[in-house]
């Protein structure tokens, strides 16, 4: 009957992800139309390939620092860089209560294959972005 429980949790934050996600990102994409842009930039500048590309607009160009000053400022692509953070996390999330569930049933087989998965997520995240120019 646990794993039952573990997959009604697991089903509860996948739904709960995916619409704080898309809440995020709607809003976003609103509020970038009803300000025509946003951290500085015009909605046509955004949307111009060309001009994004040569002026360095890309995800990089957020600063993760910013994101509270953005949503108080209720800045759209900050609300959309917060909306795809929470779609990412979102199965990470699930990969780690599935580790919790395995180490409480002492299933150390799928705890270390789980801490593999967690490891490599996070590594592909924090680590191997600063070596891609």
């Amino acid at each position: 009957m646990k794993n039952h429980d573990d997959e009604i949790i697991i089903s509860y934050f996948l739904r709960a992800g995916v619409i704080i996600s898309v809440s995020f990102i709607v809003l976003g994409v609103i509020l970038m139309f009803v300000k025509n842009g946003g951290d500085g930039f015009t909605l046509s500048q955004l949307s111009s390939y060309n001009y994004a590309l040569n002026h360095g607009i890309d995800s990089k160009s957020l600063p993760l620092g910013l994101i509270p000053e953005g949503l108080r400022s209720l800045d759209g692509l900050y609300f959309i860089t917060v909306g795809l953070w929470v779609l990412i996390f979102t199965p990470i999330t699930v990969v780690f209560i599935g580790w919790i569930s395995f180490l409480e049933d002492k299933n150390y087989r799928y705890v270390l294959m789980a801490s593999i998965v967690l490891f490599n997520l996070f590594f592909a995240m924090l680590v191997v972005p600063r070596f891609i120019g």
